[in-house]
């Protein structure tokens, strides 16, 4: 089991189809499999699960939700056979009351596209169990990103924080079609946050409707965005992330990656 300090990883997890898509992302989530194949757990923050507080999915074998419709019908056959762990889920509440925040646990939900189709590339096996918690509904970058700071300790235990969403998520405004390019207002967003992301500037993350250009473009509706400010919340205020990966799938639909290391964890 490792035991080092991992990063925190956001990553794109595009449309459900994404498993089955010969894409640069695809192949990018297969890597990061292979270079964090000895993690303890992975405890994931998917902008498919919203709540009026944090929950955190405590099931010991947690179901695969196909939360979507309109798919090809093998979507609907996936059933990933990754463990749940309670443990951790019970660490995972300790850290949250510890830092004065309400959170509540979920015994009978399963994992949903926003955990199973990262999970299932990086490591189809389903040997890392895998813990899930949800965004909250009032969808504030303040409460995310303090959840991220309770979250941190786990870092140093070989849990993999994993932040599932979408770097540009333009769902409901653009209309995204197989082979199209990006359009100049998403390359912008995305040029934006990459440069907020590489600075540490986490003050203009938090304050993205404000800070970015084409916000309401880019995240109609921002719950793929409050992954990436747990994420970023798991190594505080100046952290510069990395780049891991950057790509485009169905036009303005983008796949970055990220990952917040940081030099302590206060």
């Amino acid at each position: 089991m490792r035991v080092d300090r991992l990063p925190a990883i956001f990553v794109s997890h595009g449309a459900p189809t994404l498993p089955f898509e010969q894409v640069p992302a695809r192949e990018f989530l297969q890597s990061l499999g292979r270079e964090y194949n000895d993690v303890s757990a992975v405890l994931c923050i998917s902008a498919h699960w919203q709540t009026r507080e944090p929950v955190v999915g405590a099931v010991q074998r947690p179901e695969t939700i196909h939360d979507f419709s309109g798919f090809p019908e093998a979507l609907y056959r996936i059933r990933y056979p990754a463990a749940g762990s309670p443990p951790l889920a019970d660490r995972v509440v300790d850290l949250l009351h510890g830092a004065g925040l309400s959170c509540g646990t979920d015994q009978v939900r399963g994992i949903d596209h926003g955990t199973w189709v990262p999970m299932m590339l990086m490591y189809p096996d389903g040997h890392v169990p895998v813990v899930q918690v949800s965004i909250q509904q009032h969808l504030d970058p303040a409460a995310h990103y303090a959840v991220g700071r309770a979250l941190a300790p786990l870092r140093d235990e070989g849990v993999l924080i994993l932040g599932s969403g979408g770097a540009v998520h333009p769902l409901g405004y653009a209309d995204l079609r197989e082979g199209a390019d990006p359009d100049p207002w998403a390359i912008a967003f995305n040029d934006w946050l990459n440069r907020a992301v590489t600075a540490g500037d986490h003050d203009a993350l938090l304050h993205f409707h404000e800070e970015a250009p084409y916000p309401a473009r880019a995240h109609p509706y921002p719950d793929h965005f409050m992954p990436l400010l747990t994420i970023a919340g798991t190594v505080g205020p100046g952290a510069k992330g990395t780049i891991l990966h950057q790509s485009w799938d169905l036009g303005d639909l983008g796949m970055g990656a990220f990952a917040f290391q940081g030099d302590r964890i206060a």
